[in-house]
């Protein structure tokens, strides 16, 4: 009865929703199973709501700091009206009409939430309060007038950390339990580690490919001491001629996600291969991360027309290669290095 009840909240409530601001990453949720699902979608759109409000540019500072101070009292029914009233008057600023839809519906999200379990209303909690103090981050760089940057790498890493490692272990910890639940032996867990190592790695994917909106926005994620050694400032990445001055900066960041995405073949071995879906909920945005990289190493990262994105057809074509790689980890460590190694190619064609 639990696991249809779990069923039934993403069916009915989470998955139109989900389908609507994320293509690839509905395509990786719709697939696990039923309370690994739940789990997944609700804390993912809670977060991403809270993203949403976040970069949003109509609001005022002093109203995105209620919103994210109110959402640490998630459990707290008597801050929810107050909560989803605040993020409510952010939706009036959004014009992409399924992050509109995700904050008009964020009542309905806290309708979900409190018909998880304790347990798992926790682990939810602790996800959005990592998010959140990376978000806390954003509004403190980027509240002033002009155009703002991180000042070094350790503030960039430890913001990956925040916005992309503690969904990373939250993805783990999701794992981990359902495994066990399962009755599942496992000859090692999935690291906690190694997912925040991938969820660091898939949000400085985002950051680079991004790059130029964020500018615009008045965010320069890449820090100052790199622009610095490359003689170049905030303002200077505005302009799309400066790409070759960049492209050092860039290709230092893309090596880092890198060594960060390597930690994915002791996390994929660490899933039992009896869990198909779950070992093809790691595979799919592992290569399309590798993907991507591949895009932003050939892409002027500073023109809006220039936003590297994979192609639908990458998509479903990584997708339809899948059923080799459940059962094999060699298979999988091959296709990982192979993107690998083409990716590094790319990177020393563009850089001769």
């Amino acid at each position: 009865m639990l696991m249809d009840k779990y069923g039934k909240l993403v069916d009915s409530e989470l998955k139109g929703i989900l389908k609507n601001v994320s293509r690839t990453l509905y395509l990786s949720i719709n697939i696990l199973p039923v309370k690994v699902r739940a789990s997944m979608a609700l804390g993912y759109l809670l977060c991403r709501a809270l993203d949403t409000v976040t970069d949003c540019l109509g609001p005022d500072n002093a109203l995105k700091r209620d919103i994210l101070a109110l959402s640490r009292h998630l459990g707290d029914k008597k801050y929810s009206p107050e909560l989803a009233e605040k993020i409510g008057r952010v939706a009036a600023a959004i014009t992409n009409p399924g992050e509109k839809e995700l904050l008009l519906k964020f009542d309905k999200l806290l309708e979900v939430y409190f018909k998880f379990s304790e347990g798992d209303r926790a682990l939810i909690d602790f996800v959005c309060d990592g998010v959140v103090r990376g978000m806390e981050m954003d509004l403190d760089t980027f509240s002033g007038p002009g155009l703002a940057a991180f000042k070094t790498e350790e503030e960039l890493k430890k913001y990956c950390g925040y916005i992309g490692g503690v969904p990373g272990i939250f993805w783990a910890r999701l794992y981990r339990d359902t495994i066990r639940q399962n009755n599942v032996r496992m000859a090692k867990s999935p690291s906690e580690d190694s997912a925040s190592a991938l969820g660091s790695a898939l949000q400085i994917i985002n950051i680079l490919k991004d790059m130029s909106a964020d500018l615009k926005s008045g965010r320069c994620y890449l820090p100052q001491s790199d622009l610095s050694a490359a003689n170049l400032n905030p303002q200077d990445l505005r302009n799309p001629a400066n790409m070759e001055r960049l492209k050092g900066t860039v290709y230092k960041w893309v090596a880092w996600a890198l060594d960060q995405l390597d930690t994915s073949e002791e996390f994929v071995a660490s899933i039992p291969k009896t869990e198909l879906a779950m070992r093809a909920a790691v595979i799919w945005p592992v290569y399309w991360a590798m993907d991507t990289l591949e895009k932003i190493a050939g892409a002027n990262l500073l023109d809006p027309a220039g936003r590297p994105r994979i192609k639908r057809s990458r998509i479903y074509s990584t997708i339809a290669a899948t059923p080799p790689l459940l059962l094999s980890n060699t298979a999988f460590a091959r296709g990982y290095r192979f993107r690998r190694e083409t990716l590094m190619v790319s990177i020393n064609n563009n850089s001769i």
